[in-house]
């Protein structure tokens, strides 16, 4: 076989196949088990000696589900033609909804010329000589559906038992906390953490605010749940945006301040799952809450709780506007930390950075700036790039004339004629060579001749085809788009969708000045307001 055949071992585990969540930095025996069996399959099969073959795991993935990362992998991988066959355990592994695994096992991979094994399963489509997987594969196939509903089920059910009983079933502990080293469903509480906890409360039931506690803890340089995280050597992502800070923000307080895991009980069921197998979760009503009481060391007493959610409800944020679109929603962000600007419409809409709130030392944008400010500059600067953009249509359009399309069209029909005549030479020279007016060898030298002049044709018709092709669709494009942009050129005013069409971000320093980073160029430019 040839060297260039390439084969993906496909791998796929998931909680639902009893792997245990404790190891999760560590690869499972499932993976293992599988990657044993492929390996060992590949290596006794002589037809895939030297082949190439290469490795996609998804771990932690359910199969009722395609929207896994290395399954997205393969699929575009197949549909760029770029491997030749695929192997898998069984078919549970590529998959657990039978009609999708069906329709790429008897439709897609044999369209696509793609090879399909599943080793368990005595399965190869090389072998099927173009029948379908069959009944025996489409009813085994539906027994794995139904048995990851009904596993779905049971875990669920499980678990939910176990809540009732009071075990702590998260992957994490909340700060304060950590998990106990003899029963991992049980709290204990963090010797590193826990005063940073019962502080916080302290500290709002004195009356002071979540932004004055922020203020406080970044200045002090309080470890975040983050930072404390990743001591324990665990990754998480508590906030992100400063250029290599750690902070905390408001957020952080009140979710601790809001937590009654500190008054020792442990809550399961705040989110749900809509459908198995979709990552997505939304947010339960609290009635449905699981919450077990007097389950671990409480941090902060039931009064000292209660005082800090008084207070809390008294934290009245000043107003920043209602969520929704705006002119630069998702657009606008400080320069000096890199965070995203607040919008406030009061009087005039005008935007802040808060991270000058919460620390100091980055000489973030004091004060505010208007948006109509900053909607001036981008909107001249938007219209500076269409009157480019115009000229470069119009030389397009001229050098897109008749003339030119035509010239292109002559040359593309004078190689595709060239190529045709050498055909008929090719035919006259066979005649010749079978009725023994030249010799078998003198045939083959001018054959291969012709058939180099021929290649050098066809390259040069496919050249030009291409380039009329690309011409064409770029007048195209220009015509279509041009109403549009001379209706923006002439615009008195930003509108979103300009901004939504040009720019990708725009960056506000301390001087006011701004940085335009466009949507169709790595490159920006500094601009100073008008």
């Amino acid at each position: 076989m040839n060297k260039t055949f390439v084969i993906v071992l496909y791998i796929r585990v998931s909680v639902e196949d009893g792997d245990s969540r404790e190891g999760i930095r560590d690869e499972s025996n499932s993976v293992s088990n599988q990657r044993d069996l492929l390996r060992r399959f590949i290596g006794q099969s002589p037809e895939f000696e030297g082949c190439e073959v290469m490795e996609l795991c998804d771990d932690g993935f359910s199969g009722t589900s395609m929207e896994r990362p290395n399954m997205q992998k393969l699929l575009q991988k197949a549909k760029a033609k770029e491997i030749d066959c695929i192997i898998v355990k069984d078919f549970s592994r590529f998959g657990r909804d039978y009609i999708t695994v069906s329709d790429y096992v008897d439709q897609i991979f044999p369209f696509l010329g793609i090879r399909f094994i599943s080793v368990n399963d005595g399965y190869d489509s090389a072998k099927m000589n173009g029948k379908t997987s069959g009944v025996d594969i489409a009813f085994r196939n539906v027994i794995y559906s139904y048995y990851s509903k009904d596993l779905s089920m049971k875990v669920k059910s499980g678990l939910q038992t176990k809540a009732r009983k009071g075990d702590f079933l998260s992957s994490f502990a909340p700060i304060g906390y950590r998990k106990d080293e003899k029963d991992k469903n049980r709290l204990v509480a963090d010797k590193d953490s826990a005063g940073i906890v019962r502080r916080i409360f302290e500290l709002a039931g004195a009356g002071m605010t979540v932004v004055e506690i922020t203020r406080l803890f970044n200045a002090e340089k309080v470890p975040t749940p983050s930072a404390i995280k990743n001591r324990q050597g665990y990754y998480h992502k508590w906030w992100i945006g400063v250029k290599g800070a750690d902070l905390w923000n408001e957020s952080a307080i009140t979710s601790i301040l809001r937590d009654e895991r500190y008054l020792g009980k442990t809550i399961y069921g705040k989110r749900y799952r809509p459908q198995i197998g979709n990552r997505k979760t939304l947010k339960n009503s609290r009635s449905d809450w699981i919450i077990a009481e007097e389950r671990h060391e409480p941090l902060v007493s039931a009064d000292e709780f209660q005082k800090a959610q008084e207070h809390l409800a008294e934290f009245v944020e000043r107003d920043l506007g209602q969520a929704g679109i705006y002119l630069f929603t998702d657009k606008l962000r400080c320069g000096h930390c890199g965070y995203a600007l607040i919008r406030r419409s009061r009087f005039k809409p005008q935007y802040f950075c808060r991270t000058r709130y919460r620390t100091t030392g980055f000489g973030c944008m004091e004060g505010s700036v208007r948006e109509s400010e900053i909607a001036d500059v981008v909107l001249a600067a938007i219209q500076a790039y269409i009157k480019t953009l115009m000229d470069e249509k119009e030389l397009l359009l001229k050098a897109g004339n008749t003339d030119t399309l035509a010239s292109l069209q002559k040359q593309v029909t004078s190689y595709q004629s060239a190529c045709a005549k050498i055909d008929e030479q090719k035919a006259e020279l066979y005649d010749a060579m079978a009725e023994e007016k030249i010799s078998r060898e003198k045939y083959r030298q001018e054959r291969d001749k012709l058939s180099r002049g021929q290649a050098e044709m066809a390259q040069r018709a496919e050249a030009a085809e291409a380039e009329l092709t690309e011409l064409r669709s770029k007048l195209a494009a220009a015509r279509q788009g041009e109403p549009r942009l001379i209706r923006y050129l002439q615009a008195d005013a930003l509108t979103r969708q300009m901004v939504v069409d040009f720019v990708d971000c725009v960056y506000v320093y301390n001087d006011k000045s701004i940085h335009i980073e466009w949507s169709f160029s790595e490159k920006g430019e500094k601009n100073e307001p008008a």
